[in-house]
C-alpha cells in the first residue's frame, strides 16, 4: 500500500477494500503505509497545534515545549498501536466465531483507521477541527462494521458483539494514548493559565 491509497479509501472505499483483500499484501507494506500516514497526520497536527492552540482556549495557553512533547509521545504510542491493535482484533475474533488471521486483522485496521488518522491531522483547526476528527472516527466505525465479517470471518449473528467489544477496546486504547501524551507534556512543561476579561 502507498499513502496515496488513503484518498481511495475515503472516496471509493468499496473498490479499495476489494483491491486490498484480493492482493497478496505483505505485512511490511501495510505497516509502512500505517507508519507513513501516522507520521504525516501527527506532523500536520503538530504544525496546527503551534499555530492555533493558544487561540482555541480562552483560559489556557500551551507552550511550544508542551505541544512538542504531547505530539511526540502520542505519535510514538500511535506507532505502537499499529502493532498492538491488530493482535487484539485477531485474539478476540475466535470468541465470536471468527478466525485469528493476523494479516487480515492488519488489513482491516489500517483500512478503517485511515479516516481517523486523517481526522487527527486536522483536529487542531479552530472550530471545525474537532468536527472533522469526530466525522473521521464515525466513518472509521462504519468501515469497520462493513468489512469486519469478511476480514475476520465473524458470523453475522455475532457481528454486533464483536464490533461493540472491538470499538470499546479501541476507544480505551486511544483514550490512554491521549491521556499519556497530555500527562507527560504537563509534567515536562506545565500549562500557563491566565484570565481573560471582557
Amino acid at each position: 500500500m502507498k499513502i496515496s491509497n488513503a484518498k481511495d479509501i475515503l472516496l471509493s472505499q468499496n473498490a479499495e477494500w476489494t483491491r486490498i483483500m484480493s492482493e497478496e499484501n505483505d505485512k511490511s507494506s501495510l505497516m509502512r503505509y500505517g507508519m507513513m500516514l501516522i507520521t504525516v497526520a501527527y506532523a500536520i497536527m503538530f504544525v496546527l497545534s503551534l499555530l492555533f492552540t493558544s487561540g482555541m482556549g480562552m483560559l489556557v495557553s500551551f507552550s511550544a515545549t508542551y505541544m512538542i512533547t504531547m505530539v511526540i509521545v502520542q505519535f510514538v504510542l500511535a506507532i505502537v498501536s499499529l502493532y498492538v491493535i491488530p493482535m487484539i482484533l485477531g485474539a478476540i475474533a475466535p470468541s465470536f466465531g471468527g478466525k485469528n488471521d493476523s494479516l487480515n486483522a492488519l488489513k482491516l485496521f489500517v483500512f478503517v483507521a485511515t479516516p481517523s488518522w486523517i481526522g487527527t491531522a486536522v483536529s487542531r483547526l479552530p472550530f471545525l477541527g474537532w468536527l472533522i476528527a469526530l466525522a473521521g472516527g464515525v466513518y472509521a466505525i462504519y468501515l469497520f462494521w462493513l468489512h469486519v465479517s469478511e476480514a475476520m470471518s465473524i458470523p453475522e449473528d455475532k457481528k454486533v458483539g464483536y464490533v461493540v467489544v472491538s470499538v470499546l477496546v479501541l476507544a480505551v486504547i486511544f483514550f490512554v494514548i491521549g491521556a499519556i501524551g497530555t500527562g507527560v507534556a504537563a509534567m515536562v512543561s506545565p500549562v500557563s493559565v491566565f484570565h481573560v476579561g471582557y
